[in-house]
């Protein structure tokens, strides 16, 4: 690659956004592989410690998303195209603890996760409280 090429690059790789080429681990399969892995389940505590800033995030279908916490219990949802959904959050005690979103386009409806910390002690895997299903890989968006 020529100097000038290089020069290019490295200059569009510092201004595009870290959701481009997030590079998250892969999740146990479900919330019981998670605690067989002995990984350890955020509690409330924990959850409004760690859900208290803007996260990047990728669904279980490998999709990103930038979710934006806000200390007054709002999210704004969005990706590479802008804005997807925005309403509230919340930590409950429910299950053992978990966060429950709230988004306009979802009819408000609650959509829960229970969160475990990865190996790696910068990501999160959240599941579904009620199958144990895998929803997403989280990490704060803060280096």
């Amino acid at each position: 690659m020529s100097r000038p090429s290089l020069v290019l690059y490295l200059l569009l790789l510092a201004v595009s956004p870290a959701w481009a080429a997030p590079g998250f681990p892969s999740a146990p399969v479900d919330a019981q592989a998670a605690e067989a892995q002995g990984l350890q389940r955020l509690d409330m505590s924990a959850l409004k410690q760690v859900f208290s800033e803007a996260h990047l995030e990728r669904d279980a279908k490998g999709k990103i998303y930038r979710v934006e916490y806000g200390s007054d219990g709002s999210v704004i949802l969005s990706n590479s195209s802008g804005l997807i959904d925005r309403g509230t959050y919340s930590i409950i005690r429910q299950n053992g603890g978990g966060l429950c979103l709230r988004l306009e386009h979802q009819m408000n409806q609650r959509i829960c996760g229970i969160w475990f910390r990865a190996e790696d002690d910068r990501h999160y895997f959240g599941y579904n409280p009620r199958d144990g299903a895998l929803r997403a890989v989280s990490r704060s968006e803060a280096p």
